[in-house]
């Protein structure tokens, strides 16, 4: 992002150095104040443009952008693009969940009943200002809204982003496919799994398989927190589906047969290895909740060894 002074007996030699100047440069003007001439010029670049709505956090302004230039720009370019208005809008979404937590925008989600049907995303709204202005953020800057125990709150539309997957770099759009998950459904709530043990194993092995392959990138950490929360629900379950019978600690039928089947493709990654270390261990105990077992899931929880 991107003088000259002459005395009266010395015009002709500087009329004519100024001629050859500007045969050769195309200005008038020294090298170096050419350079200072063309740098507004330089700022007007899609880069400088695109940095200037990020320095804003003008997140609509980006994805205006990014939606107008991606087809013509580079991977690596649409990455970077793509990359700080992530940024960007995990800079807003602590305020705006902040927002939407005030009880006047809950009870009035609450009340028009939209987010069973989707019917927010429609355009239907509450009839109530505050809510309704949160809304149309929530749906024209990249967000989706979400709720948990009754209490709604907002996420990143990774959906959004993926659209843009062939158009960034590999690694990035790698990334995408394991964000996406959680934009397209929480594994948990109400203290419950959600989702079946199958996509469990599945989800788990696509951030085991990108950490494995990609340790040390900008997204490694909030795939080391997603794998975290997918390992310890493969380990222990959650309060209201636990992976053993609190009263016969018998492993759960479905989660045992996810698992096995997961075995049997016979992958490689981090996540694969532990569990089938497990599923040996609870295999000598016919599938019950041994202390050989407790010993090896505490030592391979997750959010003690961080």
């Amino acid at each position: 992002m991107n003088t000259t002074q002459n005395r009266a007996r010395k015009k002709i030699p500087a009329l004519a150095a100024m001629a050859l100047m500007t045969a050769l440069t195309g200005s008038i003007l020294p090298a170096s104040a050419s350079a200072a001439a063309a740098a507004p010029a330089a700022q007007t670049s899609p880069t400088a443009a695109f940095n200037k709505l990020a320095a804003a956090g003008n997140v609509s302004g980006m994805w205006a952008f990014i939606e107008s230039r991606a087809s013509s720009a580079s991977q690596a370019t649409v990455t970077v693009w793509l990359r700080s208005l992530e940024a960007a809008q995990n800079k807003r979404l602590g305020s705006l969940e902040e927002e939407l937590a005030a009880e006047k925008v809950q009870d009035a989600l609450m009340n028009a009943d939209l987010y069973e049907r989707a019917d927010w995303t429609k355009g239907k709204r509450t009839g109530v200002a505050q809510a309704d202005k949160l809304l149309d953020e929530i749906t024209s800057q990249g967000y989706v809204l979400d709720t948990t125990e009754g209490y709604y709150f907002p996420k990143i539309d990774y959906e959004r982003y993926l659209k843009y997957a062939k158009r960034v770099t590999p690694r990035y759009a790698e990334y995408l496919t394991v964000r996406v998950d959680d934009t397209r459904s929480e594994m948990t709530k109400d203290a419950g799994l959600i989702i079946t043990w199958q996509e469990l194993t599945q989800r788990a092995e696509r951030q085991s398989r990108y950490l494995k392959k990609y340790p040390n990138t900008p997204e490694t950490k909030a795939v080391e927190d997603m794998y975290a929360q997918s390992l310890y629900i493969a380990l222990y379950g959650t309060d209201n589906v636990p992976l053993f019978d609190y009263d016969t600690q018998v492993m759960d039928y479905q989660a045992r047969k996810a698992f096995q089947k997961h075995l049997a493709l016979k992958t490689d990654s981090p996540f694969s290895q532990t569990l089938r270390s497990y599923m040996k261990i609870l295999e000598k105990s016919s599938f019950k909740l041994s202390k050989a077992a407790q010993t090896f899931r505490d030592a391979h929880n997750p959010w003690e060894i961080r």
